[in-house]
């Protein structure tokens, strides 16, 4: 093992106490939280000296509409609720820079406006602001459209990416290369189970990040909020802190956790037993990593078991955000004696795909499947990983989503879908089944944030970020049993 493949330990970044209370509400049980501090806001990138500010949707309709000539232009959505899209601006720029095409910033947040019908007097209507809302652009934060004039080429472009990333799916996107006809994303759901219901509303920590996750074997979920890693117990609505800042994933057997380590750090193991430990004696800045890779430095992981005995567990871990879809398989082994775990990686870092544009992808519990966004048809896919980094695609949802959610049985994919201005029926969470292609409406999800992700706790329950209406508001997470 070479030293980039591991490092001994490294300091933990975060440290902080938390207290917590419990309250009760309409037709459900709600726990609050009261923080000991409140959560710092964002440490954000300065803007370059010519996108210091954003354009308003209608300044923008006004200038496209107004274009003559070559009137290609891209427009780059981005949320302060989602980090890495502000840290994606500069890059976004240079991309524009590179192909000589006019860019706006947009505030994610104005279209969400828009979408609800609270811009100008609630009844004006921007046709370019409906056409990227057709286009996909609410499905995630950064997204992007590729304008001629109003019109926008082909479905939305999402996540946050390298320069050259972005510089060549604008450059196909700009050509006509593969801006295939935006999809439909009416979908056709059925009612849920008459026996789903919300269980609990657990208040959240500030304004969470989109991408949560249950941990398995225990009742409680990781979160980020303001850059900290927060763990929600779902039993009495407890928050307690854990190291980290962002994308704190746990392995399909709750094992361990996998995350994101701070510049310039790499891949990072955590034991989950530690973890829980420290954090409930509020000493989580003194767990230390079993294991970093500097090999896989990317973003948004997600975990497979691809096989396990009494002896070891082989997990395969998949990240992609910025540079890109790439997995890599680790030899996990805890020793007898002493209860030590072992990581050691298999083989080299891998780009499964090969040749497929994907983006927000999630990997399957088995990491052998990997669901994701294809941006040639700006649908969301299900694809089976084979030999040699090529993909054969297995299902088609037909629909643009946000990053899915795996049941853990493999056979059902949670999603949302982005927001539309006259859709109702697209409001709020919805499952797919894979055995017969029903999708199920989550009931009382209506509220559901479309830049937080839902999530599977165990077999039959989803749990999603309903946020507050106002910045004094505090933001839920909703959980609703039942669903099938």
């Amino acid at each position: 093992m070479s030293a980039l493949d591991h490092i001994g330990s490294i300091r933990p970044w975060i440290t902080v106490a938390l207290l917590c209370g419990g309250a009760a509400v309409l037709g459900s049980a709600r726990h609050r939280a009261a923080v000991a501090e409140p959560p710092p806001a964002y440490e954000l990138v300065p803007l370059p000296m010519d996108r210091d500010s954003l354009t308003p949707l209608g300044e923008l309709a006004r200038e496209a509409s107004s274009c003559s000539g070559d009137c290609r232009s891209i427009v780059y959505l981005w949320s302060p609720r989602m980090p890495l899209s502000r840290v994606g601006v500069p890059h976004v720029v240079e991309a524009a820079a590179r192909l000589g095409v006019p860019l706006a910033l947009v505030g994610s947040e104005e279209l969400y406006d828009y979408a609800d019908g609270v811009v100008a007097g609630r009844t004006a209507r921007i046709p370019l602001a409906e056409s990227m809302l057709e286009a996909g652009v609410l499905a995630h934060a950064p997204a992007i459209a590729v304008l001629d004039g109003s019109r926008v080429l082909g479905p939305a472009i999402l996540g946050y990416k390298a320069t050259a990333a972005y510089a060549a799916l604008l450059a196909r996107r700009l050509d006509g290369n593969d801006a295939e006809e935006v999809p439909d994303t009416e979908l056709e759901a059925v009612s849920p189970s008459p026996d789903a219901r919300v269980r609990a509303d657990f208040e959240a920590v500030g304004i969470p990040g989109a991408y949560f996750r249950w941990v398995p074997g225990r009742r409680a979920v990781a979160y980020e909020s303001g850059q900290r890693i927060y763990l929600l117990d779902l039993s009495d609505g407890t928050n307690l802190v854990a190291p980290g800042f962002v994308d704190f994933v746990p392995t399909p057997d709750g094992r361990y956790f996998v995350t994101p380590g701070p510049e310039p750090g790499g891949l990072t193991f955590y034991s989950a037993d530690e973890i829980f430990d420290a954090a409930g004696e509020h000493r989580s800045g003194a767990v230390e990593p079993i294991f970093v890779d500097l090999r896989m430095r990317d973003q948004y992981p997600s975990v497979g078991i691809l096989e396990s005995d009494s002896s070891r567990t082989v997990y395969r871990v998949m990240t992609s955000w910025f540079e890109g879809l790439v997995y890599r398989d680790y030899d996990v082994r805890v020793d007898p004696s002493t209860g030590i775990s072992s990581v050691q990686p298999v083989g080299q870092p891998t780009v499964p795909c090969i040749g497929r544009a994907l983006s927000t992808p999630i990997m399957s519990q088995t990491g052998r499947e990997v669901a994701a966004r294809d941006e040639a048809t700006g649908t969301t896919k299900v694809f089976r990983m084979l030999d040699e980094g090529t993909c054969q695609e297995v299902v088609d949802l037909g629909v643009a989503t946000s990053k899915v959610a795996w049941h853990p049985s493999g056979k059902k994919l949670a999603f949302a879908t982005p927001r539309r201005r006259d859709s109702p029926e697209t409001e709020g969470i919805f499952v797919y089944d894979r055995d017969d292609a029903r999708v199920v409406h989550v009931p009382d999800s209506e509220g559901a944030s479309r830049l937080a992700f839902p999530e599977w706790v165990g077999e039959a329950s989803v749990i999603f970020l309903v946020p507050g209406r106002t910045r004094a508001e505090p933001s839920y997470f909703r959980v609703v049993d039942g669903v099938d």
